[in-house]
């Protein structure tokens, strides 16, 4: 995939050279527009937990009872190869016991080689309580379910109980492929220790329901730990899971109403080559503790997340720590979490979804990631959370979009520049939006990054964003607007990007030059009163502070490590010493004044009078504006520095409407960076300038 932001970097590169010959200097920053009418606002809905509440783990009243009456029990005492029962309902024959009747069977002792096999026509429940029992198998699943309404197993409180299914020489069907294997539904209960050693391939499967209401389990397996292939469901336990694939999963992937794995509670210990915890439709969690390590998977290809889901996630409750090749949690649909502890360590994504991603409480810490949250629809509505990413803090992206920065050319349009191409337009179904909760995000590449639109309404928000002049601290292609809450940013300037618009208070920007890392950055008030303050634990050039405390017509003292700035704030958008820049314009490139930029006309030079400007270009045989210079000083129609041309992009010569809206004196600059809609300014770095 062409990486649009370190392309545009490398044409400015380009561009520097060209104006460097010529002694014209070059405004960087992206400035802000405080007119919110071209905001395109999408609302992704409040996602609601009827999803988690339609997949309520269920258990019949026997499920729940692990006592039994030993006298009505039919016994199996394992010895060797072959076993002596004491009862009815039970066949053997050259190691291989088979149960063929509802009831309670207690098995007791050690088959070296042989198997458990259940063959009920019966619609009754068959119970295999396990007392101390150890089953090995050489040639097929030490336990087979093959048919049964319903199997129970008890593991016996004070026992410990160990199924072993040996390495094969040759490959047997599915039916044998686990080392505990049933075709009908399969319960476990009982507080005792079942060990399972898979050396074939799957730990416990079942291909209709697997629930488990209590018992400790520690197993090892050559590919998958448990599978419950139509759904899977934990209220509590003990899991200690060492798998050469995915630990735990629910597979079914024909009905939507199956592939489902819902869990409670529990201890979970997971260490899996492939995925930790993956569900085929829904995955849905509200309590238990986990700890989950994915990675050392065979293939590059292969999946090694921590949570996954092919459909939704719901987090409602538990303490997890993950540590994760891929990503931390993942899903092809939504993810709502609204409660429980996470910290995650991941080599990509720390939380993605497909679609929408909301936080509605809980704890997010993200320790290490490629880049923290991402969805199409982020909306965080509280929550306490901490990112650390090598790229970006939070993204809102459309992966399947081709939405980002389009490529203008060299223009002569009728009042061209640079122009960019349509395709740099904003995508208006992406959409971060910030309502509460306390956010913190220390991000090498941007630090809120969106291919649409940001508004925050609420909370409190810090941003340590990039060292690197290639990203910003906040990077939006249509519109940032703020309404509401706290917002400090620090990171570089040399693709600055700042908000829109703001209300019910006031935002200021400004360039500090750079201010070394633990230099202590305050906003204070004209009597002296510390407004906001923070301390960086990077190299900064920039900050962007918000809050309801910055009031229009005051004036503010910043101080960044040994720099002190004054500053006047006359809109609700201040800039101080932001000079043009990428900026704005939904197909933004370089534009001119009002009807200057790179001219069109057929290899004509064009005739407009700069005081202090480019000298004049010469045309590209395309299109036929005859006015136009490349700006600076005072173009034609107006005095912009970089300004965006009104039809500014290549009305023919390259795309169309490659510039912003209005250039001239109006603020114009050097756009299209990321396609925002934000005009861009050209305020000199020694005066504070009204957006």
């Amino acid at each position: 995939m062409i990486n649009y932001k370190k392309l545009t970097a490398a044409m400015a590169a380009g561009i520097i050279a060209i104006f460097t010959i010529t002694g014209c200097a070059m405004p960087w920053q992206k400035a802000a527009d405080d007119s919110s009418s071209n905001v395109s606002t999408v609302s992704a809905g409040n996602l609601s937990q009827s999803g988690e509440n339609a997949l309520s783990l269920e258990f019949d009243s026997e499920d729940l009872d692990s006592s039994y009456n030993e006298s009505e029990c039919t016994k199996i005492n394992l010895s060797g190869s072959g076993a002596t029962v004491s009862g009815s309902g039970v066949t053997v024959e050259n190691g291989n016991i088979t149960i063929t009747s509802a009831g309670s069977y207690i098995i007791s002792g050690t088959l070296t080689d042989g198997s458990i096999k259940v063959n009920c026509s019966e619609k009754g429940t068959v119970r295999l309580i396990l007392n101390s029992a150890s089953i090995s198998s050489s040639s097929t699943a030490p336990v087979v379910v093959e048919e049964a309404k319903k199997v129970l197993v008890t593991i016996a409180a004070g026992t410990t109980n160990t199924i072993t299914d040996k390495t094969r020489q040759s490959v047997d069907d599915e039916d044998f492929s686990s080392a505990v294997y049933s075709k009908a539904d399969l319960v476990f209960n009982g507080s005792g220790t079942l060990n399972v050693n898979a050396g074939y391939r799957n730990g416990i499967k079942s291909t209709d329901d697997l629930k488990v209401v209590s018992g400790t389990f520690n197993i090892t397996s050559n590919e998958d730990g448990i599978i419950g292939k139509d759904f899977l469901g934990i209220k509590d336990g003990k899991f200690t899971i060492k798998s050469g694939s995915d630990g735990m999963k629910s597979t079914y992937d024909t009905d939507t109403s199956k592939g489902n794995i819902v869990i409670t509670g529990g201890e979970f210990d997971i260490t899996a080559s492939n995925d930790g915890i993956q569900a085929e439709n829904i995955l849905s969690v509200s309590g238990g503790t986990f700890n989950i390590v994915t990675g050392d998977a065979s293939s590059s290809s292969d999946s090694t997340k921590g949570l996954k889901a092919g459909n939704n996630i719901y987090i409602t409750g538990g303490l997890y720590t993950l540590d994760c090749e891929d990503d931390g949690v993942h899903c092809n649909g939504d993810i709502l979490i609204s409660g429980g502890n996470l910290t995650i360590s991941s080599g990509d994504d720390g939380v993605h979804a497909d679609d929408n991603l909301q936080v509605d409480g809980g704890t997010i810490d993200i320790k290490k990631c490629c880049e923290g949250l991402e969805g199409v629809h982020i909306t965080l509505n509280d929550g306490d959370i901490s990112i650390v990413a090598s790229d970006d803090g939070i993204n809102a992206a459309d992966g399947s979009s081709s939405s980002g920065m389009g490529m203008g050319g060299f223009g002569g349009g009728q009042n061209g520049g640079f122009g960019g191409g349509q395709a740099s337009s904003s995508d208006s179904s992406v959409l971060l939006t910030i309502n509460g909760g306390n956010i913190f995000v220390n991000a090498g590449g941007d630090g809120l990054d969106s291919n649409g639109n940001i508004v925050m309404n609420g909370g409190n928000v810090t941003v340590i964003g990039p060292t690197s002049d290639g990203d910003t601290a906040l990077d939006f292609d249509g519109a940032f607007t703020i309404n509401g809450g706290v917002l400090m940013a620090f990171g570089s300037s040399g693709m600055l990007e700042t908000p829109t618009s703001a209300q019910n208070g006031c935002c200021i920007v400004t360039t500090l030059g750079t201010v070394s890392a633990n230099s202590a950055f305050s906003l204070m008030d004209s009597s002296g009163n510390v407004i906001m303050s923070y301390t960086p634990t990077k190299n900064y050039a920039s900050a962007i502070v918000y809050s309801s405390d910055i009031k229009n017509g005051s004036t503010y003292t910043v101080t960044a490590g040994s720099t002190t700035q004054s500053i006047t704030v006359n809109s609700n958008v201040t800039t101080n010493g932001v000079s043009g820049g990428f900026g704005g314009g939904q197909n933004g490139g370089f534009g001119g004044g009002q009807r200057g930029g790179q001219p069109g006309g057929s290899n004509q030079q064009g005739s407009g009078s700069g005081d202090t400007g480019m000298p004049n270009m010469p045309g590209t045989n395309s299109g036929d504006g005859s006015t136009g210079n490349m700006p600076g000083g005072s173009a034609p129609d107006g005095n912009g520095s970089f300004g965006d041309g009104q039809q500014g992009g290549n009305q023919q010569g390259g795309n169309q409407q490659g510039g912003n809206q209005q250039g001239g004196n109006q603020q114009g600059g050097m756009p299209g960076r990321n396609s925002g809609n934000g005009r861009s300014n050209s305020a000199s770095s020694s005066t504070v300038n009204q957006v």
